[in-house]
């Protein structure tokens, strides 16, 4: 199926927008790791061209800005050459050989797959939304308030209710009460000894116990694994993650010093592949990464001991780039409203903490954060 053909016809209200805007102004597209293919074929650039969208063949796209005899420069990139596990040995290569790219097609693609036309995990279709540290938590929260049914739901959610409100209170007592209890406690602790509702439910709640004890010498075997690993100098996953923003600052600074795979040299540096948004300033190095218009999650905690909950949300950034009425140049990170109501399981709306965690969405275009910055220098 022609990808780009089926995604104007599913967007063809967004793309009649960007005819007429492109009209006026230019608009140019970057090809990515997820969108190589617009590089070296012929009929995708055509299509988008009928919509005065043009796909740039170089890895970057160069803007100037110049008041009198000084000048401001901007230098972009999708990203993904930034990160070795998503580059393209080639950019200009018609090839889609990049790691992350095949992950994507064979591990996402064939898991969205899985099941019968009445009967398949849609849930999985997000997985490249997902943070790669958050993934084991992102699968066991949406097993359990989708997979599980209305059977094993049943017996899991009393459970959990039974563990939050008796477990513990029950174990100190039922302790406590084993060594020594007062006269007037006799009839008490013979009635929940012999009742036959009682021993279920005080099986149940040593079973919860047990669980517990259970997960609690895992973390502490897991703390004890994550201390061996730093010993050895291996990165947690957290490291890794944030040492992709480092990645991108030192791509900036070769950047603003003119030492980059491009041989140029520039104010400021915009990228936008990692999905989260910023604008990052360190010395006199400026860069803007412009975020994902993809659908994110957003982990939340829940009532109850239930698995955390994770809330879809959009965040429509965008890096705004020019010179303002003084006279300075800047880059601003903005982000754009967007109506969306989160489709949650019931089980999920009545586990969910309502307690303001959770990002709340904005209503009209709004400023991130704004950086000033100089002049490059004389043309």
């Amino acid at each position: 199926e022609d990808s780009v053909e089926f995604i104007i016809k599913k967007h063809n209200k967004l793309f009649e927008e960007f005819k007429k805007f492109g009209a006026k102004h230019i608009i140019n597209v970057i090809p990515g790791n997820h969108d190589h293919a617009l590089l070296y074929k012929p009929k995708y650039q055509e299509d988008l061209k009928k919509y005065n969208i043009h796909v740039e063949t170089n890895q970057f796209f160069k803007r100037e800005f110049k008041k009198g005899d000084k000048i401001f420069r901007v230098i972009g990139e999708h990203g993904n050459q930034v990160e070795p596990v998503c580059e393209f040995p080639d950019f200009n290569l018609p090839t889609d050989s990049s790691f992350s790219y095949h992950n994507y097609q064979i591990l996402v693609k064939q898991l969205m797959k899985l099941g019968t036309p009445k009967k398949h995990p849609k849930w999985l279709a997000f997985l490249d939304n997902i943070d790669i540290e958050l993934i084991p938590y992102w699968v066991f929260s949406k097993y359990f308030y989708y997979e599980f049914g209305p059977v094993l739901q049943l017996i899991a959610v009393p459970m959990l209710l039974m563990f939050s409100f008796l477990a513990v209170p029950y174990f100190i007592f039922d302790v406590f009460t084993h060594f020594y209890y007062p006269q007037f406690m006799s009839e008490i602790v013979l009635f929940l000894d012999t009742n036959p509702f009682c021993k279920v439910i005080a099986f149940i709640l040593y079973f919860d116990m047990a669980i517990v004890l259970i997960v609690f010498i895992a973390a502490m075997m897991k703390g004890h694994f994550n201390a061996r690993l730093r010993e050895y100098g291996v990165h947690s996953l957290t490291d890794i993650l944030l040492s992709r923003q480092n990645a991108y600052m030192q791509r900036a600074i070769a950047v603003v010093q003119g030492e980059n795979p491009f041989n140029e040299k520039a104010n400021l540096y915009i990228t936008g592949h990692t999905h989260l948004a910023g604008a990052h300033h360190h010395k006199d190095t400026y860069y803007v990464d412009t975020g994902s218009w993809k659908q994110l999650m957003q982990r939340a905690s829940a009532r109850f001991s239930f698995p955390a909950v994770f809330v879809p949300y959009y965040a429509l950034t965008y890096a705004e780039v020019g010179i303002d009425d003084d006279g300075n140049p800047y880059a601003s990170l903005r982000e754009r409203p967007k109506q969306f109501e989160p489709q949650l399981t019931i089980l999920e709306s009545l586990a969910l903490k309502r307690n303001g965690y959770l990002k709340k969405p904005i209503t009209h275009d709004t400023l991130i954060r704004k950086l000033q910055l100089d002049f490059l220098g004389k043309n």
